[in-house]
């Protein structure tokens, strides 16, 4: 399977494949490797971030210049 532009490191494309030890993604740009397992918990972690980043701003609305 192909995932285009998801490359954390260059934004290049990544492709998702398996071998003995187990599923890994490979940026076909960069080389960038990375087990599965680590590639979907590291973009859980950026979504929690970005989601408490946008509570936290909607609990702290800015002030209206008037």
């Amino acid at each position: 399977m192909w995932k285009f532009k998801c490359c954390p490191k260059c934004d290049g494309d990544l492709f998702v494949d398996w071998d003995m030890n187990g599923w890994y993604v490979q940026c076909l740009q960069c080389g960038y490797l990375s087990d599965l397992e680590t590639a979907l918990k590291a973009k859980n972690e950026a979504a929690k971030k970005e989601k408490e980043k946008r509570l936290a701003q909607d609990e702290h609305p800015k002030p209206v210049a008037k």
